[in-house]
C-alpha cells in the first residue's frame, strides 16, 4: 500500500523555508505577549478554488491566531509544492518567528484492515519519518527526530513528528510535522512547521501547543463536501 504526496513535496520546497526570513536581534518572546489573541478562519473550499484557481482535494478550514505584535504573511500555493504557507514574523528588521505549510497527500482508507484507523495512523507515521522529515531538514545541520506520537485534531486522530535542526542563518529550530488522515476520504493533508526557538522557546508539550503554528495545525478541520 502506497501513500502519495502531491507534487512529491517538490523535494527541495520544504527545506530552506525558514531561511527566507531575516533573523535580527533577539528581544521578542512569543510566550511573553500579553495582548489578547483573536482568530481568523480561512476557508479552503469550492469558493476558494474558483477564486484563486487552486484545486482543493478536500474542503477544510484553518483557524489562525492573530497577535498585534506578529505579522501574518499568507501565500497560496507557494514555491515548493505546498498547498498554502503561513509565515509569522515580527519586528523591524523583520524576524522569522514560525511558519506552517499545508501539503496535500493521499492516505488510503485501509478498509480491508482489521483496524483501519490504526493502519492509517501507522502509514502516516511512516510517511512523516521516512519521506517528509528527510526533505524538511535537507541542507540543515544537527537534524534529529525527538518524538513520533498520535495527537488529536478537532475530534480526529492524527500523527505528529517533532524534531530539531540548526539553521545557519537563524540558529536552533524546532520542526513539527503533522499528518491529518481525512476520516471520509483518502484525500488528506500534512503540515510542516518550522519554529525559531530563540523567539518561541518551546521546552515541552504545553509550550509546543501554545506555539502559533501548532495552534493552526491542531485546529485543521475537514468540512463536509
Amino acid at each position: 500500500m502506497r501513500i502519495f504526496l502531491a507534487f512529491i513535496l517538490a523535494i527541495s520546497g520544504l527545506a530552506g523555508s525558514a531561511s527566507a526570513q531575516v533573523s535580527g536581534s533577539v528581544e521578542f518572546n512569543l510566550f511573553n505577549l500579553q495582548d489578547a489573541t483573536t482568530n481568523r478562519v480561512f476557508l479552503f473550499d469550492d469558493g476558494y478554488a474558483q477564486q484563486f484557481g487552486i484545486e482543493v482535494p478536500a474542503p477544510f478550514s484553518l483557524s489562525v491566531p492573530n497577535q498585534d505584535q506578529v505579522e501574518l504573511i499568507a501565500e497560496g500555493q507557494p514555491d515548493g509544492g505546498a498547498f498554502v504557507r503561513l509565515t509569522f514574523a515580527t519586528g523591524e528588521p523583520r524576524q522569522f518567528v514560525e511558519n506552517i505549510q499545508v501539503v496535500t497527500a493521499t492516505i488510503p482508507m485501509a478498509e480491508e484492515a482489521e483496524s483501519p484507523q490504526d493502519l492509517r495512523l501507522q502509514l502516516s507515521a511512516n510517511l512523516l519519518q521516512e519521506q517528509v522529515f528527510p526533505v524538511a531538514v535537507e541542507g540543515f545541520e544537527d537534524a534529529e527526530i525527538l518524538a513520533i506520537e498520535v495527537f488529536e485534531f478537532e475530534g480526529h486522530m492524527g500523527v505528529h513528528l517533532v524534531g530539531r535542526y540548526t539553521d545557519p542563518a537563524i540558529g536552533p529550530m524546532l520542526l513539527r510535522l503533522t499528518a491529518h488522515p481525512n476520516p471520509d476520504s483518502p484525500a488528506s493533508y500534512l503540515t510542516v512547521s518550522n519554529i525559531n526557538l530563540s523567539l518561541v522557546p518551546v521546552t515541552d508539550g504545553d509550550t509546543l501547543r501554545r506555539s502559533l503554528s501548532s495552534r493552526v495545525a491542531n485546529g485543521l478541520t475537514y468540512l463536509p463536501e
